[in-house]
């Protein structure tokens, strides 16, 4: 991976100027602007692409269409559509979307997709966490590109591509290797070389989906910013769709019990870091007592039943397999607590008495990765019954993204960022948090430190919301491939107000020490008890 951008594929001929790379609160960084010396976008209409030249099994792909966009705040770049066409005949095509632009920086950003995916990522959007106004990776002059995953959310809604076996290992990870070979050989028709770095976006599928490249591709990515993954897909699944019998039977908790529960854990955790402000900072030093919020006899206001206590306390307790899933993981862990006000009536509970968002996922994923049966009843599906346990670990080998040897990706100079917001309610914080200690047992603490980093926001919930989480991810991790200096002093901006923290690398915490509260410059980065590093 070449230090300079670009310096091992120099073009034939460069478009005076510079692409300028905006950032948030660092010095810009100035790279070439590259102009389009090889195919003309018009031309690329109906190129193939050789299966040879995949590194993945397919029957090859195609381009078409190919148009110049409209020019916008990004200039005029070259909008490319195609199909990867698939091995077997009952198997969709990966439709894909790259995006060449006219001044290019010499680099590209690969973008994730998000829930079961099936639908084409369009690459012209943000990257996970950039504050408002930063320029998307595409105005910055990145060619950008993303897929399906191979299939049509239209065609095979929820999980029902996983009945397709090519499919489901498409999703899995077959498809991020397939659509980054075919947006890299068009790369190189169109500009004449490949790009000097190539770099993963995404979050929640997208973050797996980062972690998943980083761990099987780690030669064709530079750089991977991952933000809440479901990293560990098949233990996710399995916990949240436990969740189903119990809140329908009884435990179901409406607005009022879950503004309770806010309630109950802000006062017992809130002042842990110093300051009482809405904010819990070591969650995981949250001890609430919920049977406390028990209804006596006769209160149906201002108290939980015990159906509500126990599925909240199961919600925050991990779950425990009788057996490994892939890479030795054995289960999964409880969800943190401090998230309750951000959206607990969408992931968790539904409406009327039904389960949420997320546990409905689980139940797809019950139902067509699993059983393989789009009528099976998923509620009280006991993941330890030996019946299911061969398939559960079959499909755990394809998806989770779980593996702790990443000592490929940093021998080939690639860098991690991984970003876990604590009041997250789609999936456990601590899931993503554990994979981090996994690769510093496997590969030492010095080590990791070179090329992984991982932060632990408060408050902030599955899309970044509820609290201070925005940063240009992004130009750090550009900035640390490029000119290899490491994140340091990292401010998170909270949407729509002042209000800044720091982001302290895990498993360091902010605390408050004086000073305007709403400022990262009165926290300090503070070691976990017993953290010797």
């Amino acid at each position: 991976m070449p230090a300079t951008p670009g310096a091992q594929h120099r073009p034939r001929r460069w478009r005076a100027g510079l692409a300028a790379l905006s950032t948030i609160g660092l010095v810009t960084t100035a790279v070439p602007a590259v102009a389009d010396t090889g195919t003309s976008c018009e031309d690329l209409v109906g190129t193939a692409i050789s299966a040879d030249d995949i590194g993945l099994p397919t029957s090859g792909a195609e381009v078409t269409t190919a148009r110049v966009a409209s020019p916008n705040t990004a200039g005029a770049y070259c909008l490319v559509e195609g199909r990867i066409a698939p091995v077997s005949a009952d198997a969709p095509d990966i439709r894909f979307r790259v995006n060449l632009p006219l001044d290019w920086n010499g680099k590209a950003v690969h973008f994730g997709g998000g829930g079961y995916n099936g639908t084409v990522v369009t690459g012209t959007g943000s990257v996970p966490s950039a504050p408002a106004g930063t320029p998307t990776p595409l105005q910055q002059g990145y060619a950008t590109f993303g897929s399906d995953s191979g299939h049509s959310s239209a065609e095979h809604p929820g999980g029902s591509f996983a009945l397709i076996e090519e499919s489901l290992v498409n999703f899995a990870y077959a498809a991020l290797k397939k659509t980054r070979d075919v947006a890299v050989s068009l790369m190189e028709t169109h500009y004449d070389h490949t790009p000097g770095q190539t770099y993963f976006v995404g979050s929640s599928q997208g973050g797996r989906e980062g972690l998943m490249v980083a761990q099987r591709f780690p030669t064709d990515y530079d750089g991977v910013f991952s933000r809440v993954p479901v990293v560990n897909f098949t233990g996710q699944q399995l916990f949240v769709n436990a969740l189903a019998e119990p809140i329908l039977d009884g435990g179901w908790i409406d607005a009022a019990g879950i503004a309770l529960l806010d309630a109950t854990t802000r006062t017992t955790c809130d002042g842990l870091d110093g300051l009482v402000d809405g904010i819990i900072s070591r969650p995981q030093d949250c001890d609430v007592d919920f049977e406390a919020l028990l209804c006596e006899a006769g209160e149906t206001a201002g108290c939980l039943t015990q159906e509500q206590i126990d599925v909240v306390e199961q919600f925050h307790a991990p779950l425990v397999l009788e057996y490994a899933l892939a890479n030795g993981v054995a289960g999964y862990p409880g969800f943190p607590v401090g998230g309750e006000a951000n959206d607990w009536p969408f992931w968790v509970m539904g409406a009327n008495g039904a389960p949420g968002f997320t546990v409905n996922l689980g139940a797809d994923f019950i139902r067509y990765f699993i059983a393989q049966d789009p009528d099976f009843d998923t509620v009280g599906f006991d993941p330890n019954a030996p019946e299911w346990r061969e398939r559960i670990l079959e499909v755990s080998e394809l998806l989770d993204a779980t593996d702790p040897d990443l000592s490929a990706f940093h021998a080939s100079g690639g860098k991690l960022i991984l970003q876990e917001n604590l009041g997250d309610n789609g999936r456990s914080a601590f899931a993503g948090l554990d994979y981090h200690a996994s690769v510093t047992e496997a590969l030492n603490k010095g080590r990791t430190d070179k090329f992984f980093r991982a932060y632990a926001v408060p408050k902030a919930d599955h899309s970044g919301g509820a609290g201070p989480n925005d940063v240009d991810w992004l130009a750090l991790l550009d900035r640390w491939v490029t000119d290899g200096r490491a994140p340091r002093d990292v401010v998170l901006q909270e949407r729509g107000t002042d209000r800044t923290r720091p982001a302290c690398e895990w498993p360091t915490w902010s605390r408050y020490f004086r000073g305007d509260p709403d400022q990262a410059t009165s926290f300090k980065c503070m070691k976990a008890p017993g953290f010797k590093g």
